[in-house]
């Protein structure tokens, strides 16, 4: 069951318990409920910038992402996510690493070489498996390596254990 239905379901519920005391409606606590609203309001805050030159890969992130609460912004290659990061400054950044004009590699050792920008978090992404991947994106300053197709599910986890507040 989603956010917005649990949501539904609470205040529905709240609507039949109209006849009780207003101090046993306001013990009334669900924490599950109250975890995922903190969650979202720390997200709402939160700008993930996609760097990949693949529009269905980004439309992909960025529904996941957006649908969890975090704001996304995009970029079609290197140069520009170098744009964008010094004009948005976004707490993480997904690179794609084979990109036309300014590659992922690149961008993110531009990145990691300035001091306004040095601090993001970067993830590196690839449509192969390779060691030498990995070793590159460690070497440069990247948190982490992906490889394409992404899943759902372990992207918002990674996404979430690169935010959480340490």
């Amino acid at each position: 069951m989603g956010f917005l239905s649990r949501l539904s379901n609470f205040f529905s519920s709240s609507k039949q318990n109209d006849n009780k005391t207003p101090s046993k409606l306001s013990t009334h606590s669900h924490p599950k409920l109250d975890s995922e609203v903190d969650n979202l309001t720390l997200n709402i805050d939160t700008t993930i910038l996609i760097v990949d030159d693949s529009k269905t890969q980004v439309a992909a992130c960025r529904k996941w992402l957006s649908d969890a609460g975090y704001k996304t912004i995009s970029a079609g290659d290197g140069r520009e996510g170098i744009l964008k990061t010094k004009q948005e400054h976004p707490d993480l950044i997904l690179m794609d690493i084979v990109m036309p004009n300014v590659n992922g590699y690149q961008a993110t050792r531009y990145l990691k070489r300035h001091a306004t920008t040095k601090h993001i978090p970067i993830v590196l992404i690839s449509g192969e498996e390779q060691s030498s991947g990995r070793i590159w994106a460690k070497k440069l300053g990247a948190c982490c390596f992906m490889v394409k197709p992404m899943d759902k599910e372990k992207l918002l986890h990674l996404t979430q254990r690169i935010l959480e507040p340490k």
